[in-house]
């Protein structure tokens, strides 16, 4: 090989490269509360909103009506897209496209319910929580139009831009996916959807003993302040100073 040759090659791996890489930021993304298997609420104006280059123009289409919704992003390349919701069905597909599509496949229209709370939310069918039966009950747990969509506990000192879940994002309840769930979550998912026939996506975001921890401490503060408060009172023969903590809210 000439050196000719080698330059063309170097030249053409680039450009490959170049394409690729153009390619790649082309493509729209998601936060994870979009997946395939979600659920959206019935008989609303939902969002749809995700990153893609700044500039470009975003259309969502959605199979319950074939209908095509568009935006442009920002100069920060977010985009938000508001389309409305049927009654209750499916299972539907949407696309989302700035070129280059992205598809959401076997979404539902129904009722979501964010489940949040301590461990009496948090507590799983099996794990820690084993409820009554528990294995029958996961055994049992095929309820292909109830949906669960289980958040991990993070913590952060300031806001995230997006949410880490578990399993890739929604899934259909199965044995599989419910024994880590949320028991009260499931069950009460399981008597609406048996008497109605709703589809029911869950969002797991509960977190045991995390808000009662801060509540103590605010507690804790507000006696103290209530102690503070009776001790400036008396008559001490030294002056005391205010303690940093009482200062704050």
């Amino acid at each position: 090989m000439n050196l000719n040759s080698v330059k063309f090659f170097k030249s053409g791996l680039l450009l490959a490269s170049l394409f690729l890489s153009a390619v790649v930021q082309a493509k729209v993304t998601l936060p994870s509360v979009f997946s395939d298997n979600m659920v959206f609420q019935q008989k609303t104006n939902v969002a749809i909103w995700g990153n893609t280059d700044a500039g470009k123009t975003v259309k969502v289409t959605a199979t319950w009506n074939n209908k095509t919704y568009t935006a442009k992003a920002g100069s920060d390349g977010k985009f938000k897209i508001v389309l409305p919701t049927p009654s209750y069905g499916g299972p539907y597909n949407i696309s989302i496209s700035d070129g280059d599509v992205t598809k959401l496949s076997n979404v539902l229209i129904g009722d979501v319910w964010i489940c949040s709370g301590q461990s009496n939310m948090e507590m799983p069918l099996a794990g820690w929580g084993k409820v009554n039966n528990y294995e029958q009950e996961i055994s049992d747990a095929n309820y292909p139009n109830i949906r669960l969509l289980h958040t991990v506990q993070v913590t952060s000192n300031s806001p995230l831009k997006d949410a880490k879940v578990y399993n890739d994002g929604w899934q259909a309840c199965t044995p599989k996916y419910v024994a880590n769930f949320s028991s009260v979550a499931y069950f009460f998912a399981r008597e609406i959807n048996k008497k109605t026939g709703v589809p029911i996506g869950l969002i797991n975001t509960s977190w045991g003993e995390l808000l009662r921890k801060r509540g103590l401490v605010q507690v804790h503060l507000k006696l103290y302040r209530i102690l503070w408060k009776q001790l400036t009172k008396l008559k001490l023969p030294v002056k005391i100073k205010t303690p940093l903590a009482l200062n704050r809210n």
